[in-house]
């Protein structure tokens, strides 16, 4: 995988990036940024771990040449992605400010546009499951699991409720939550939550394949896809064919990159990617 280190952070990015996570590792040094889910023992959010998440997405605003965001859960994390929001979470008290701080890791990504793959090995519960389902990709091993418990305990998932319809359909989305029953990685690529399911000792080769391909490619152009991909998902389609026409006409012929492309193309050449 390629490696270009961002020599040209200003100060107050630096000061930024260098405070200290407590409960994500992150590293943005190459064109490829890593986010790991690290609280053990089970990635169980709190207000502080969204906050983080969505800190360490947004240092990525002017950082062109990032193609992609992994996102994934540390070793010791005991086999889980994540197990979903802590119980204080769901108390009166503080239900608004947890679910506004997960809406921020949610906003941050579709803001930033940067194509973000989710590694799952392990269950996904709860926000866990709603965070993978969110992401542009998932890659997950063969011990995964993917479950939405709330409606057992008496409420459902609201960002969920919204996502899967969209994600895996109708029909699926309301199985998933209206039974909160747990479903394995091969029905999670079944049913179009999953990209692709390996044997847990393939995982790691297996990303770093498909990270590979992506980070060769221009990241401007892979945000202005996601861009567009994201609205088409999420908005009227009226609106939706608008919007892409217009990024397509107006953004991205305006680009070195798309110029660059079509050059190599006609030269039969590899395009050398400027990320402008």
């Amino acid at each position: 995988m390629p490696e270009e280190p961002n020599e040209f952070l200003t100060g107050a990015e630096k000061e930024a990036e260098s405070r200290p996570f407590q409960f994500i590792r992150w590293d943005a040094t190459t064109n490829v940024a890593r986010l790991t889910l690290a609280r053990p023992k089970h990635n169980v959010f709190n207000i502080q771990m969204f906050r983080e998440m969505t800190r360490a997405i947004e240092s990525l605003n002017i950082r062109d040449d990032v193609r992609l965001i992994v996102l994934d859960s540390a070793p010791e994390c005991e086999g889980y992605f994540s197990a979903g929001v802590e119980a204080a979470g769901y108390k009166a008290d503080q239900v608004f400010q947890v679910m506004d701080a997960f809406h921020g890791v949610l906003l941050a990504m579709v803001q930033i546009s940067k194509p973000v793959l989710a590694v799952v090995d392990g269950v996904a519960t709860g926000a866990g499951c709603e965070l993978a389902a969110f992401c542009d990709m998932v890659i997950a091993s063969d011990q995964a699991k993917f479950l939405q418990p709330e409606i057992k305990l008496g409420v459902f998932p609201p960002m969920g409720a919204v996502v899967y319809p969209r994600v895996i359909g109708p029909k699926r989305a309301m199985e998933l939550l209206l039974t909160g029953e747990p479903i394995s990685a091969q029905q999670g690529l079944a049913m179009g939550l999953v990209n692709r399911v390996v044997p847990r000792a393939a995982l790691a080769e297996t990303v770093e394949s498909v990270v590979r391909r992506v980070a060769d490619l221009s990241g401007p152009v892979l945000s202005l896809i996601k861009r567009v991909t994201f609205e088409a998902t999420w908005k009227p389609f009226e609106e939706a064919l608008k919007s892409s026409q217009d990024i397509y006409l107006n953004q991205l012929f305006d680009l070195e990159d798309s110029q660059e492309g079509l050059r190599a193309m006609v030269e039969k050449r590899k395009p050398v990617w400027k990320n402008k």
